[in-house]
């Protein structure tokens, strides 16, 4: 279905974004620390949704609500196992997207968690876990694969109309998996993981030896391609999967190694659009062993950028502006990330919730053993 241009100009506008900052307190030490304390009235309102499966020997799946201080507020039911959720604008809402390959996203209320309708894959296309909102929330993209074509592309959903498929438009790429709209409210940042699969078959990588991954900056409205990045040739096997927004308009990126080549290589690093090139940042190298190339979720707070590798069991710290190493923290199977204020709010799949930060002591972890939270958490800002 081709994109309507006149009506996604008409939906599309500027987006809102809530503070990021980390507190006054410097990054002493680099080391993440589990935060302790009461959350600040500031937080008041604020979610943070994370899927999950029962802990059960037949689990059942769905979306949680927390607050700041790990507390589940409400769950939501979900067809299958969920992986992305995005808060709509302006709305109590949000969408959910089923892990890759996906045929369903869903919708629910964050006032009480009732589920909204369940939205169906067109039958040559297949969901791949992410999306995000217009700025004015009238609009929802959702990361695909268009089958017949192995080419990636974004369906565009009217959320004013239960949400109808209005069009499509191009990635410019190959396995498209996170997408998010750049702050001036016409622009989405796709990360391309480069890598082909096919509904017969699953989840199985069908061209690991000419892969193409990239990070690719689409018109939203037309999908005109703005901009495109790769790796350097030396990190061709390295596929782009999660980014996030920086607050200087940059995208912080983490890479899964999808064709192993006997060395270690960077998981982690920044694209600045104007400035020519991606920078990679620096991580020693016995981190860069234990993280065992892969890197589950990537946030930003404005001043750092955090990492999870969930095979790892550790979460990484990096200076936003310079990629320079600030520390980690061990989180067995930690994955979900999201900034909380002070740092980051961090959840594994072994039922953990913690909030990590640069400079707090260490306090006890909290758990909810009902759960096991799956690859991301997203905060919402009342």
């Amino acid at each position: 279905m081709a994109v309507d241009r006149r009506n996604i100009l008409s939906l599309l506008a500027g987006r809102i974004f809530g503070g990021r900052v980390l507190s006054g307190a410097g990054l002493s030490g680099g080391l993440l620390a589990v935060l302790t304390g009461k959350a600040h009235a500031a937080d008041a309102g604020t979610l943070y949704l994370n899927a999950y499966a029962t802990a059960g020997a037949e689990p059942s799946f769905g979306v949680a609500a927390l607050d700041r201080t790990g507390k589940v507020l409400f769950t939501t039911a979900t067809p299958g196992r969920a992986h992305g959720i995005m808060p709509r604008p302006g709305m109590a809402e949000a969408a959910v997207f089923a892990r890759r390959p996906g045929r369903w996203f869903q919708t629910l209320s964050l006032a009480d968690g009732s589920p909204g309708p369940v939205v169906r894959a067109p039958d040559d296309r297949r969901f791949t876990g992410h999306g995000d909102y217009s700025a004015d929330g009238r609009t929802l993209f959702v990361a695909e694969d268009d089958v017949p074509r192995e080419e990636g592309a974004i369906g565009i959903y009217d959320a004013t109309d239960n949400y109808r498929r209005i069009g499509a438009i191009p990635t410019h790429g190959l396995g498209p998996h996170e997408l998010i709209l750049m702050r001036n409210g016409t622009t989405l940042a796709v990360a391309n993981g480069g890598v082909i699969t096919h509904p017969d078959t699953g989840r199985a990588k069908l061209n690991l030896d000419s892969m193409d991954s990239s990070l690719t900056y689409v018109e939203a409205a037309t999908g005109k391609l703005l901009d495109k990045v790769r790796l350097p040739e030396e990190h061709a096997n390295l596929g782009m999967r999660h980014i996030a927004l920086l607050d200087d308009g940059g995208i912080a990126f983490g890479v899964q190694d999808e064709r192993p080549i006997g060395m270690l290589q960077p998981l982690t690093g920044a694209y600045r659009p104007g400035s020519g090139a991606i920078r990679l940042f620096d991580t020693p190298e016995d981190m860069l062993s234990r993280m065992q190339g892969y890197i589950g979720s990537v946030a930003s707070d404005g001043r750092t950028v955090a990492a999870s590798s969930p095979m790892g069991g550790i979460i990484g710290l990096w200076d936003a502006a310079s990629g320079a190493w600030l520390g980690s923290t061990a989180l067995a199977d930690g994955c979900g990330l999201a900034p909380n204020g002070d740092g980051y709010l961090a959840t594994s799949g072994l039922g953990v919730i913690e909030p990590v930060s640069a400079s707090a002591e260490a306090g006890p972890e909290r758990k909810a053993p009902a759960f096991r939270w799956d690859n991301h958490l997203t905060r919402r800002v009342a």
